[in-house]
């Protein structure tokens, strides 16, 4: 079996697993790379480990950022460890190859004075269009829920009374996720404004058609650009994930990240400590006192 058939083989039963169509995309982006190295054509018995070296080490070298090398790593192991259950051919254990650490970086969280400034500056020419993009802004930082969650969310899955969502994520898989009375009011003025009412989707786009993800990366983008800080739809994703683990440290002395990774839908709990161990950072920055003070201060 040559690596192009491994790989289509692997991409059909990531889509046959209800895989979303972006995520197959950027498998076939950057495994792409990988199989363009190697050799489409080169038979998956043929490949060895230090092969593999040697393309991370073509990667740390080039001109991407490392952030990236480590993601395009990360997706050639998930491909590589599919074959080595899958086939036979495979000569080598994939969890040889070692996976590079992205460096650190803390997303910058917004004070309450920056999240009221990025509501205010979402405004349209069109009334109905910023309760739209005011109503999505509101739901991504109060609920965490994805991109692609908000354009498929559906009208029947608000639970209003209950405060909750139902939302479908990766893998076609539900989970309800909670919303407050903020955001609800945002969401309630935007259904009152929109001009389509029949839609079985909550979120439309102008000619009526369910909002695509790339309508709300644009309208994210321009908004980014009037702000002195940096905004995306995951840096608001990030922005709940902190303040839910700050919240729940200030008012049980935990971080409830357990809750925390079945709210956002992670499959592994490593995925969401990243932001316990933030948010303990913050908290206790922000508690610490000043020796200096004291001193010169008492």
């Amino acid at each position: 079996m040559t690596l192009e058939e491994a790989f289509d083989d692997f991409l059909y039963n990531k889509e046959v697993d209800g895989l979303k169509a972006d995520s197959i995309k950027n498998y076939r982006v950057t495994i792409g790379y990988f199989l363009s190295a190697m050799g489409l054509q080169t038979p998956l018995e043929a490949v060895t480990l230090k092969m593999v070296q040697e393309y991370v080490k073509s990667l740390l070298n080039g001109s991407i950022a490392r952030a990236t090398a480590a993601s395009y790593i990360r997706n050639v192991r998930i491909f590589l460890r599919w074959c080595y259950r899958e086939y036979d051919g495979l000569q080598f254990n994939p969890a040889k190859v070692r996976q590079l650490k992205s460096p650190k970086k803390n997303v910058h969280i917004y004070r309450s004075d920056e999240i009221r400034l990025i509501l205010e500056m979402a405004k349209t020419s069109v009334p109905w269009i910023t309760a739209r993009n005011r109503g999505i802004l509101s739901l991504m930082l109060d609920s965490g829920i994805r991109q692609a969650e908000v354009c498929g969310l559906k009208k029947v899955n608000v639970d209003r009374e209950r405060h909750l969502l139902k939302v479908t994520g990766k893998g076609d898989k539900d989970r309800f996720v909670h919303v407050g009375d903020f955001a609800l009011r945002l969401l309630d003025d935007y259904l009152f404004m929109c001009p389509y009412k029949d839609s079985d989707y909550v979120f439309i786009d102008r000619r009526g058609h369910r909002l695509s993800g790339n309508a709300i990366r644009l309208f994210v983008h321009r908004l980014q650009n009037q702000l002195p800080f940096e905004l995306s739809s995951h840096k608001l994703r990030h922005n709940f994930a902190t303040n839910f683990c700050i919240d729940s440290l200030e008012r049980t002395g935990q971080t409830c990240v357990q809750d925390l990774g079945i709210l956002m839908g992670h499959e592994s709990i490593e995925t969401t400590k990243r932001y316990e161990h933030f948010a303990h950072e913050l908290v206790a920055a922000k508690n610490a006192h000043s020796h200096l003070d004291q001193v010169f201060n008492p």
